[in-house]
């Protein structure tokens, strides 16, 4: 059996060991944090673009569907009062 001394050394030694090892871990986490938010930052212009983009295409959308609605509605009104005409 160990010395106690002498396991208590071997124990403080293991603790600054892994002690050690979380605080690199832990700074190696910072970084690939901050890599991936400059990722993310370099690629906002593209993602913003991209959002543009389809609220374009949305609206260019709508205003075809709402002539379309309009048109369906002015034919069944025209056609409604045609046939009351009758």
């Amino acid at each position: 059996m160990l010395d106690p001394n002498k396991r208590k050394e071997e124990l403080e030694s293991r603790i600054t060991e892994l002690e050690t090892s979380l605080d690199n871990l832990k700074k190696q986490l910072q970084e690939d944090v901050g890599n991936d938010l400059q990722k993310d930052i370099d690629h906002l212009e593209e993602y913003l673009d991209e959002i543009s983009h389809r609220y374009s295409n949305l609206k260019d959308f709508w205003h075809i569907v709402s002539k379309e609605l309009k048109e369906i509605f002015a034919r069944k009104i025209a056609n409604k009062g045609r046939a009351e005409e009758e």
